[in-house]
């Protein structure tokens, strides 16, 4: 829905905190990859194949100041990502082992680097009923990255930070660290970051959204794979471990910010599995790491994959509106998954899906002034009845949600216009201005 959530899901949630030391020391290391075998999967030129490494198999180069046992357990987990992702790492990826109370810091100080943008999301977000008044978003989001982030891939660097260990790594860690060095390894292949960063700079949100579904759902696929070379012992240790995981501060948290966070991970899953199954292997979510840029890409067609490079959004051309005081934050796409999320935590997840089923295309403008928030949006289903069903939808959320501030449900020349502010006065003038 806003900048905000899609640049915080470049790092990755996982289901748990690594065991550190508390010496407070850092490692960085960077190395060539050991020989591994590649599975005989046929290269396409979508498949970036590296040269047969010359690196002796042993220790990761500069990684003498970890346990033997560790130092083994990070050169097998290379060899496995590689054989399971059917890609060599061109260069070893950047590895940095801190501290937990460093880990933490890190994750802290890159949601501290944008917390200019906070005070207009938050002012939206109270304004559409979904965060309450006295909630601090920035307190709020970063409690929670720092509680659940156990290591991350920084695309930036091309560093993979994970905490100090003295010891071998549970099977949790050993999947989380699979699922981290596979962003590593694509990211060297079909440069994601960079393509991801250009629609975070551009407002292309929503095909943010969609982008990052696709690079968390193929680290997840690889992970689940990885899970599936387990033994019956190993998979209970797995299972065991991951019930007794505290998930306190994700599940306190609003459901629209539980929704947004759990998007790339469980519908990416899936619309990576079906990229995966249509030739049997990885080809085609390789594809996709260029195809998704250029469709544009859209929640949508991650929502339902069956839409991938066939239903593609309609661009409508947005309205330049100036608000006297306030400042126009952004204008971008609001999405099918915009619409779910925003929807489910008021009306419920059944009213939320009819409701954004068969989205066609859209735009919003996001205004502050320093304390009050407004908003319009302007969208086309894929058919009459598509953006009827979402009228009806929002003229309920109003309902529920709006009692002193302005709402406006209408349509206007065909399409669907929904507008809230937090003055009346500013509500009837982007009326006033759209309707014109």
């Amino acid at each position: 829905m806003i900048r905000r959530l899609c640049s915080l899901l470049a790092l990755v949630l996982v289901v748990t905190a690594c065991t550190a030391t508390t010496d407070g020391s850092t490692t960085t290391t960077t190395s060539a990859v050991p020989n591994t075998t590649v599975p005989g999967e046929t290269t396409t030129s979508t498949e970036a194949a590296a040269p047969t490494s010359t690196i002796p198999n042993g220790p990761l180069p500069g990684t003498e100041g970890l346990t033997a046992e560790v130092r083994d357990d990070l050169v097998r987990l290379v060899a496995v990502t590689e054989e399971i992702r059917g890609l060599q790492f061109l260069q070893m990826p950047t590895i940095t082992v801190v501290s937990s109370d460093e880990l933490e810091s890190r994750v802290r100080s890159q949601i501290e680097e944008d917390a200019a943008d906070f005070p207009a999301d938050a002012a939206l977000y109270k304004l559409l009923g979904l965060l309450g008044g006295d909630v601090d978003l920035e307190t709020l989001l970063t409690d929670l990255y720092g509680e659940q982030v156990a290591g991350y891939y920084d695309g930036e660097t091309r560093e993979l930070v994970v905490p100090i260990r003295t010891e071998g790594f549970s099977v949790v860690q050993e999947a989380t660290l699979v699922h981290e060095l596979t962003h590593a390894l694509t990211d060297q292949h079909f440069e994601f970051h960079t393509a991801f960063n250009a629609m975070l700079d551009e407002d292309r949100l929503d095909q943010a959204s969609a982008y990052q579904a696709l690079i968390e759902g193929d680290a997840s696929l690889a992970e689940l794979q990885f899970l599936g070379t387990l033994s019956q012992a190993e998979l209970g240790e797995f299972i065991a471990e991951a019930l007794g995981i505290d998930t306190g501060a994700l599940d306190a948290a609003p459901q629209f910010l539980q929704d947004s966070l759990i998007f790339p991970y469980d519908s990416g899953l899936a619309f990576t599995q079906e990229l995966y199954d249509i030739n049997g292997g990885w080809a085609d979510v390789n594809a996709a790491y260029t195809t998704m840029p250029g469709l544009p890409g859209s929640t949508e067609q991650v929502i339902t994959p069956s839409d991938f490079e066939r239903d593609l959004p309609v661009v409508l051309p947005s309205e330049t509106i100036a608000v006297p005081g306030y400042e126009l934050e952004r204008t971008s796409v609001w999405g099918e998954l915009g619409f779910r999320i925003m929807i489910d935590q008021i009306l419920g997840e059944g009213t939320a899906v009819d409701a954004a089923d068969g989205w066609g295309g859209d735009y919003y403008s996001q205004w502050f002034d320093g304390t009050n928030a407004a908003v319009l949006i302007v969208y086309e289903g894929d058919t009459n009845r598509d953006t009827e069903e979402l009228r009806r939808a929002l003229v309920d959320y109003a309902a529920a949600v709006f009692e002193q501030d302005y709402v406006a449900v209408q349509l206007v020349a065909g399409q669907l216009v929904f507008i809230a502010a937090d003055e009346e006065a500013v509500g009837q003038l982007i009326l006033s201005a759209i309707s014109s």
